[in-house]
């Protein structure tokens, strides 16, 4: 169990431990506590993992009393959760007891938006959960723009038993708490130059689906709390440390809109912007726009248009689809937990070879350090096999007692040949899932992203530090669910 969960058990402390007791006379009704038991697991791990399942606000539907399902609209930079609260399964007595239902409402909140939320992107390569596991972010500080959040007055919906109010985070007072810098850099002017004049703003529009940045696919531009801008050569044209800080906290970076319709449009670019066409995307998350080196140049060689960036006179115009849409987190139910506890089992004895595994936001974490390839290749070296065939063997397992998706994370170490590490991390992510294939699990099972040497674990100036660099990460990812229930 990751740290976050943790916290969150000991925050709803009593509730969730009543509850944990309500849902094991579940479990013992519909016989799966039984089942468990026969599968091996004890007492004390059925127990944890019914707490670990309430504490990711995914328990029984039968059993709930609260739930809450949650949407992003990038065009208003809200998060909005609507939460349902059941005062009669709940044992709350109305009306006398509407004030108690609020205060259990706010006291649950964190518990059911916690991994909606955490599934949004942050910048091309991370989430928020991301940045929670890293300490970008704290928890304590997301906690607290969650209780701060805006909240409508309850009501009852259509005469029944269940309470209803709406919660609505400002996704920019997370990002003003990771604007770090306080003076804003300047980009160096080009040698080349190009006719160009001043603008009020800058207007991409990167609509529809485009090629994606060193891979032989498309995608849709997804978006993000900070995108970044680059040109076709990949020099970096924007990103949020060009931004003067106190803009960038309060009003983001850029504005998400759609093509037509909308004010904000002018309010952020003026009147006479510079309109660009997006020609790629680029990023693991498909966050980053790619325009053209004429376009990088019309910015670049005008000071007028230097200080829009550092102004935050940026619009990126989406498809309406990318803007608001339901928001899903990987459900991890009972059965969820209690196999995390037999991976934790199997990986310290009997264990596989210089593979550990972790739980995290998306699912289960298998990490496999200093791979070995041919010298610049893809191509596995033969002795990788039998740490394949292990992890193979494993994911099968879990494959036939759930439902799973799979992701291969690429990385290298850092040889400042960015372009080619991203290709070289990509290729050998894809290596790997044709090696699992081989092995029998199904392709369709598989998506997988290079991340080339922009998220080192090591110091890539010692040998070994760039071997710890050079791993592949095999993600497990439980189906997602729009609905949280506690």
């Amino acid at each position: 169990m990751n740290a976050f969960n943790k916290k969150i058990i000991a925050v709803s402390g009593a509730v969730c431990l009543s509850f944990c007791a309500a849902f094991t006379a579940f479990a013992q009704e519909d016989g799966s506590y039984e089942q468990f038991i026969a599968e091996g697991y004890t007492y004390d791990e059925i127990r944890e993992a019914e707490q670990s399942a309430a504490a990711s606000a995914d328990i029984s539907a039968q059993k709930s009393y609260m739930t809450s399902t949650s949407r992003v609209d990038w065009s208003r930079a809200t998060f909005t959760s609507d939460v349902t609260l059941d005062v009669v399964k709940a044992g709350i007595p109305m009306p006398s007891g509407k004030s108690v239902s609020m205060n259990r409402i706010q006291m649950e909140l964190p518990v059911l938006v916690k991994d909606p939320l955490l599934s949004l992107y942050a910048d091309d390569t991370r989430t928020i959960g991301d940045l929670i596991l890293e300490g970008s972010l704290t928890l304590d500080a997301l906690t607290r723009i969650i209780d701060d959040s805006k909240k409508t007055p309850p009501y009852f919906v259509d005469a029944s038993n269940k309470l209803k109010t709406t919660h609505t985070i400002s996704l920019s007072d997370i990002g003003s708490l990771l604007v770090r810098h306080h003076t804003p850099y300047v980009q160096e002017k080009p040698i080349d130059r190009i006719s160009s004049r001043a603008y009020t703003g800058i207007v991409i529009d990167a609509r529809g689906t485009l090629p994606v940045q060193g891979e032989h696919i498309k995608s849709e531009v997804s978006p993000c709390l900070f995108p970044k801008i680059w040109n076709e050569d990949m020099t970096l044209v924007y990103e949020r440390n060009m931004v003067n800080p106190e803009v960038a906290k309060k009003s983001g970076i850029v504005d998400y809109l759609p093509g037509q319709g909308s004010n904000k449009k002018t309010q952020r670019a003026g009147s006479d912007p510079l309109w660009i066409t997006a020609r790629k995307v680029y990023g693991v998350n498909r966050c980053d726009p790619v325009i053209s080196y004429e376009d990088y140049l019309r910015i670049t060689t005008v000071p007028q248009n230097l200080e829009l960036l550092k102004q935050g006179k940026v619009v990126i115009l989406l498809d309406a689809s990318e803007l608001s849409h339901g928001v899903t987190s990987p459900r991890k139910d009972v059965r969820y937990w209690l196999t995390f506890t037999s991976l934790k089992k199997y990986m310290e004895d009997p264990g596989i070879p210089e593979t550990e595994i972790d739980e995290r936001h998306e699912g289960y974490y298998f990490t496999m350090d200093n791979l070995r390839f041919i010298a610049d290749s893809a191509e596995l070296l033969p002795q990788e096999k039998p740490r394949i065939s292990e992890i193979a063997t494993q994911l099968k397992a879990m494959l036939a007692k759930g439902d799973y998706t799979i992701r291969i994370n690429g990385h290298t170490a850092d040889v400042n040949k960015p372009n080619g590490q991203q290709t070289l991390s990509l290729q050998r992510a894809e290596a790997i899932v044709n090696a699992l294939a081989a092995e029998g699990i199904s392709k369709d099972l598989f998506t997988w992203y290079g991340y080339g040497g922009t998220m080192p674990v090591a110091d890539n100036n010692t040998a070994q530090g760039r071997a710890q660099n050079r791993r592949v990460e095999i993600v497990v990812m439980p189906r997602g669910t729009e609905i949280q229930y506690r």
